[in-house]
């Protein structure tokens, strides 16, 4: 958030483009991911392969465990401000990341209701209005979180991987707030694995977007707005020399919904991503 997002934001604005941020709000707790290495096969691997510890700093790596974690966005509200002074579209990502992200199926509907809750709160503190958008941490969510994110009032949510927006089917009925899904892979997904280092992973990105109805691509303060930074900038003189034009994902869902065709309802279920451990929420 210090580093990562201000770097960001300069590229972006470097090629005149704009985008839509999600932000952790609360603690850093992101050294407790170490207990993945026992009950996620793939996340050793994946952490090898990405350089974790050089990427984050050990700071951020021992967060939360061997060091006290700290405040994400509501320690820097200057940077969260910039954000959408510049142009850009801000939601909430999520309270506790780690937490969220962990232990969602054993947390309660109590503490669910309570972790949107404090990620919302929070955005109001920093913004004196409420979020328009949430994106669940790792595309994890569930039914009970599409519940209270429907009495938000939110335009949208971005909660999970998929191939179009849509609107999530909950106990049978379609829900008011239309899901618009990442699209794409991730730099983090591909390093080390479907690709050999970032450069080809972006000249890939530039045909999926091409051949997508609808592409959402990813990226994180840590990666590209960190060591790979050069790679996004190159990235994006790409895109617009191909026709490309990138913009916030409410744009997005305003071309799907100004084409008259109503949105399709989809169930959800759980599935997997190459590259990513875990479950990811996505429509079936």
């Amino acid at each position: 958030m210090k580093l990562g997002v201000p770097r960001l934001l300069d590229v972006l604005a470097e090629h005149g483009v704009k985008g839509t941020f999600y932000l952790s709000m609360g603690p850093d707790n992101s050294g407790k991911a170490v207990l993945n290495v026992l009950r996620r096969p793939g996340f050793l691997a994946k952490m090898r392969r990405t350089g974790a510890a050089s990427v984050y700093g050990w700071r951020t790596v021992l967060s939360g465990t061997l060091l006290p974690a700290r405040m994400i966005a509501v320690a820097f509200p200057a940077v969260a401000r910039r954000i959408t002074a510049e142009g850009h579209e801000a939601g909430v990502h999520a309270w506790d990341h780690r937490r969220w992200q962990d232990h969602l199926p054993a947390l309660s509907d109590q503490r669910v209701e309570r972790e949107l809750n404090l990620g919302r709160e929070a955005f109001v503190a920093i913004y004196g209005a409420p979020p328009r958008t949430f994106a669940a941490p790792a595309w994890f969510g569930d039914e009970r979180a599409l519940r209270v994110e429907e009495v938000f009032g939110l335009a949208y949510a971005s909660d999970c991987r998929g191939e179009e927006p849509f609107l999530p089917l909950v106990g049978g009925a379609p829900l008011a707030t239309p899901q618009v899904p990442a699209t794409l892979p991730t730099l983090d997904e591909a390093l080390g694995d479907t690709h050999r280092d970032a450069a080809a992973f972006f000249a890939d990105m530039l045909d999926a977007a091409k051949r997508a109805a609808w592409p959402v691509l990813t990226i994180h303060a840590e990666l590209e707005g960190g060591p790979y930074a050069a790679a996004l900038s190159a990235f994006l003189a790409q895109a617009a020399d191909r026709g490309l034009r990138l913009a916030p994902l409410h744009e997005l869902l305003a071309a799907r919904l100004a084409t008259g065709t109503p949105l399709p309802a989809r169930p959800m279920r759980y599935g997997t991503v190459p590259g990513r451990h875990g479950r990811v929420f996505m429509p079936a």
